[in-house]
């Protein structure tokens, strides 16, 4: 320690002048000297102390010599001073010893002051304090306390003292201790070489100690307990035989600013239920951890450096739940951050950068949040959960690790969200054993080992995260995993997109597959798994690759715009495809290779280069009511034989004609390129290196996603369905989707959006049912009480919606359309269900006066010619309804039924609407054939069978083009126009019915009269083409009928 320059000053004053004749009165000062050789005014200090003159400030200039005084008690405004030359540093010091037990130095009053003296016990050991303060504010200052056999300094009671340049060291015991209420004030002081605490805070002591060197004591060079809440800033803590600061109890103190550093166990250890502020200190090159929390301790860290320590920069146990805000740490050689047991709290906006092992370890039990961190450039793994740890891990950027990005093992349970994981040298997201977890709307890119992996038995949870531009692929799931993957997108994958492979059994709903360098779905090796409503394009090789005794089921997932083919199955493959659309790939739609037996049904297949589905020689399966192009030759091709082909086609028998696959793929391209409710996806390129944030900001991409949601995934295909006649197929697809959608569905959504769902699932179904029922020969009343309820499902959820923008007030519209139509036939077949015939009634109305007051001026006319048509069905529907009995009837003042009056007001409303739709969509189209259809009903009721045929073999032609000849409306459509050819005939031939009159007698006669195009209509009966199908024996009936039929045919084409 330097000496102090000790300055002479006058025996006493009495006053100081200040200004112009003012006088300021001023307390004595006496100063006194001390010294050996008889030339001071006293021997000892103690002496000199005990001649202050009461009232009186007095200094005591003491020189160089070691003086045994016992214990000194200090008095109020009493200043003891080395003489100039013989402070601490000198060679003639001044000493003040102690031998006995008691201190050598003992203050309680205020206003003292001791400066340039050392302080020595050389007691027994255990003896009491060298210092002890019990009250007042002293200032010890450029003082040396050492040499104690027990504590240095003793800072106790309410006191408030002052320790300033002073150097506290060899003390047997702590160097400084403050117990009590004590709030010392000790700063650019030197504590070392203690053999216990360098400083220790006890009770509920203060205190304020900043820059301070605290070094080389035996045990921490800073220890808290109690309740104590000091403040320690900008000191030097290092070099500790045991730790830096160590915190337990109930100590509260605020570390700011030190540098904490090569001390032997932590730099930071915080236990018990201490709960400190620990803001931009330097915890470095520890040979231990850095920082450490346990027990239950708490505690706010905040804008650290914590680096180069031999254990874990953080570590966390028991039930410790710290929050660390914006640390850096980094180079840990036994990790970053490390939690075990217990451990909760919350670690947010730190760097984790450059550790061993792994940038964050979770262990035990631990569950803590961790948000917003950058985990970076570690040697491990970027996070490794394992045991049975859970946490949260949100927000974080998890770059440029040589592990994987994140590991979890054994059962561990972590909860993943919005997180960047990229540019692993190895996988980003590895999931292994019987680990379980939930990762949602995490971003992960430019793994080198793919960016997802899961072996073992893991069954966790992937929701909508976006996986891109993996090297090795998107997701690999291997082992016997059944995870569940949902509503992800993933992307620019190479390899491909998802792999499963071996045992695994996953779930994969909703996702989108795009764009993939390999192949979109690859499952194989006795793989299983449930593909439901995904989207998957754009693939370089097949949309899905089946093979090697695999036997997944895919449904309702939609596969086009790929390069190869869309489905490949191949080897021994088996599973089960349901419901898929199968569109616009370079090769086949479906290719079935090798000995692979798939069972397809109800599936979609068009716009496939070399065809729709085919098979190879050994190759087999079950084909039911797929819906496949009939583009040629092409829509199914078989590796070998025409039996084969027979085989596939006969399993197939509703295949689409190409008319209407044509005007259905345009209307599924222009949903399928809707935007998708505004789905990104983001490509992650790497990061900008230049930039301050070094890898913290990313370049991002962003495209518009061709993307569908499940429910109307659902409905495209459906949709397909239906208009195929498949009608019970797509009505079982669709209550599928509606059980997939609810509340105990696996789709979570806010109650909004599944409202939403729900009446954009029900408004399909309202068309379907009414179509369904339409092709039968007779109206069923369980569809159609079906199919009205789900029109009024759809009604109630548009009109709830708000705000209402464009499409929901279209929606509700279309909604009320059905809700008319559905419950006007309701009541023609005299209610159904829950609904009278008047309560039906009563609904159809409701629905077009509702209607009604949506039109405005700037209303187009085809939705006019809707409104029209409706009202036309609803009169129709009731006039019939009063002529079966169900409603009644009631003259008019025109002299006409209420029935008569309503069936002619019925015509004129459907001739309108058939002008408009003529003009908006010409006469060929599936609106307009449906006033076709009415207008002829009318007009037999009206005026006659032969007012009605001309719109009747109208209507038949339409549909036979549009929809095909083995559709059921066209069936529908056939057998009520043959049925009006046989009663005309019946009456010009004076036979009865067509018991007694073949399709072929009616084909001949018509035909004799120049109906060439009636004939060639009765033909097409089911009668007559049963009998063209193929002879019986020869000779038989049959046989002799197929043949006059046969040259029936010939004669009449002819003409």
């Amino acid at each position: 320690m330097e000496d102090v320059e000790m300055v002479d000053a006058p025996s006493a004053a009495s006053a100081l002048q200040v200004g112009e004749g003012a006088m300021v009165e001023v307390e004595e000062l006496l100063e006194v000297t001390v010294g050996r050789d008889g030339l001071f005014d006293f021997p000892s200090v103690s002496a000199a102390l005990s001649s202050q003159p009461q009232g009186t400030r007095f200094r005591i200039i003491v020189s160089g010599g070691v003086y045994d005084e016992g214990v000194l008690d200090m008095r109020e405004g009493v200043h003891i001073a080395a003489r100039e030359g013989c402070g601490p540093a000198s060679e003639n010091p001044v000493v003040l010893t102690a031998r006995a037990d008691h201190p050598a130095f003992c203050s309680r009053v205020d206003g003292a002051k001791v400066s340039g003296v050392r302080i020595e016990h050389h007691g027994p050991f255990g003896s009491m304090a060298c210092v002890v303060v019990e009250a007042g504010n002293i200032l010890l200052e450029n003082c040396v306390v050492t040499g104690s056999v027990s504590v240095g300094v003793l800072i106790c009671g309410y006191s408030t003292p002052a320790l300033h340049t002073c150097e506290v060291q060899g003390c047997c015991g702590d160097g400084i201790k403050i117990a009590d209420s004590a709030k010392p004030t000790v700063s650019n002081s030197r504590v070392h070489n203690n053999d216990g605490f360098g400083i220790f805070c006890t009770g509920s002591s203060a205190g304020t100690f900043t820059s301070n060197d605290i070094y080389a004591n035996s045990n921490a060079g800073v220890a808290a307990r109690g309740t104590c809440s000091g403040l320690f800033q900008g000191n030097l803590v290092h070099d500790g035989k045991q730790g830096g600061f160590w915190l337990e109890e109930k100590a509260k103190c605020d570390l700011i600013a030190n540098d904490i550093y090569m001390n032997q166990k932590s730099g930071i250890q915080v236990g018990g239920h201490s709960d400190p502020t620990v803001m931009k200190n330097i915890v470095r090159d520890g040979l231990k951890g850095g920082i450490v929390v346990h027990d239950q301790a708490s505690g706010s860290f905040l804008q650290n450096e914590i680096l180069r320590n031999t254990m874990a920069g953080v570590g966390g146990t028991d039930s410790a739940c710290p929050l660390f805000h914006s640390n850096i740490i980094t180079d840990g050689k036994g990790g970053g951050i490390v939690l075990h047991e217990n451990c909760g709290g919350v670690f947010e906006k730190n760097q984790v950068i450059r550790n061993s092992h792994a940038g964050i370890g979770l262990k035990g039990n631990s569950n803590a949040l961790f948000d917003g961190n950058l985990i970076s450039d570690g040697s491990g793994y970027g996070v490794w959960v394992q045991e049975t740890a859970r946490s949260t891990l949100q927000n974080n950027v998890i770059e440029r690790n040589v592990r994987a990005g994140v590991v979890v093992t054994d059962t561990a349970t972590p909860t993943l969200s919005q997180n960047i994981i990229r540019d692993g040298k190895h996988a980003g997201l590895l999931i292994r054993h019987n680990a379980k977890g939930k990762f949602r709307q995490n971003t992960l890119s430019h793994n080198v080992h793919g960016n997802i992996v899961l072996l073992e038995q893991v069954s966790s949870e992937l929701v909508a995260n976006i996986i891109s531009h993996g090297p090795l692929g998107g997701i690999i799931i291997r082992g016997s995993t059944t995870v569940t993957v949902r509503g992800n997108t993933i992307c620019h994958n190479d390899g491909a997109n998802i792999a499963v492979l071996d045992n695994s059994d996953p779930i994969c709903d909703g996702n989108v597959l795009t764009n993939g360098a390999g192949r979109g779905l690859v499952v194989m090796d006795k793989a299983k798994g449930t593909y439901r409503f995904n989207m998957i394009r754009n693939s370089e090789l097949a949309g899905v690759y089946v093979g090697r005794n695999s036997c997944p089921e895919l449904i309702a997932n939609c596969i086009c715009d790929g390069k190869a083919a869309g489905i490949l199955l191949e080897d021994d493959a088996t599973g089960i495809f349901t419901h898929n659309i199968v569109c616009a790939n370079l090769n086949e739609g479906v290719a079935v290779h090798g000995r692979a037996r798939p069972k397809m049904e109800c599936n979609v297949v068009l716009q496939g280069g070399h065809g729709g589905i085919w098979l190879d020689e050994n190759a087999g399966g079950k084909f039911r009511g797929n819906v496949v192009e009939d583009s040629g030759s092409n829509a199914y091709r078989c590796g070998t034989t025409t039996a084969n082909e027979w085989r596939l086609a006969e399993r197939n028998t509703n295949t689409a004609p190409a008319a209407l696959t044509e005007s259905l793929a345009e209307w599924a391209d222009e949903k399928l390129r809707a935007p998708g409710g505004n789905k990104k996806v983001v490509l992650v390129q790497n990061p900008d290196s230049s930039t301050a944030e070094r890898g913290v900001a990313m370049a991002t991409q962003c495209s518009e996603l061709l993307g569908l949601d499940p429910a109307r995934s659902c409905m495209v295909v459906a949709r397909f369905l239906g208009d195929a006649g498949q009608f019970e197929d797509a009505e079982d697809l669709i209550k599928r989707t509606r059980g997939f959608l609810d509340d105990s569905g696996p789709f979570q959504m806010g109650t909004a959006a599944r409202r939403q769902q729900w009446g954009d699932m029900s408004l399909p179904c309202a068309e379907l049912l009414n179509k369904w029922a339409a092709s039968s020969s007779e109206y069923s009343k369980d569809l159609m009480t079906r199919a009205a309820e789900y029109a009024r499902d759809a009604a109630g959820v548009f009109a709830s919606i708000q705000p209402q923008d464009a499409s929901t007030v279209d929606s509700f519209a279309s909604s009320l359309y059905w809700c008319a139509l559905n419950f006007a036939t309701l009541c023609r077949l005299g209610g159904g269900g829950q609904w009278t015939a008047e309560a039906a009634c009563e609904a159809a109305v409701e629905a077009v006066e509702v209607a009604h007051r949506m039109v405005s001026e700037t209303t187009p006319p085809h939705r006019i010619a809707e409104l029209l048509f409706v009202q036309g069905v609803l009169g129709f529907c009731r006039a019939q309804s009063i002529a079966a009995g169900h409603l009644p009837d009631q003259v008019m003042d025109s002299g006409q039924t209420l029935q008569k009056e309503l069936l002619i007001d019925s015509l004129r409303l459907f001739e309108t609407a058939y002008q408009h739709w003529c003009e908006a969509y010409g006469e060929r189209s599936l609106q307009t054939v449906k006033a076709i259809t009415m207008i002829g009903v009318l007009q037999k009721e009206l005026n006659g069978e032969e007012a009605g045929l001309e719109w009747n073999r109208k209507e038949l032609r339409i549909r036979e083009e549009l929809q095909g000849e083995v559709h059921p409306r066209t069936q529908q459509a056939r057998r009520t126009f043959t049925s009006m050819i046989d009663s005309k005939l019946s009456k010009q031939t004076g036979q009865s019915s067509s018991a007694e009159v073949s399709s072929a007698d009616v084909a001949h006669y018509l035909e004799e009269n120049k109906e060439f195009e009636d004939a060639d209509m009765g033909l097409r009966k089911p009668d007559t083409l049963s009998a063209l199908a193929s002879p019986k024996s020869k000779n038989s009936p049959e046989y002799i009928r197929w043949g006059k039929v046969s040259l029936y045919c010939a004669e009449l084409l002819n003409k």
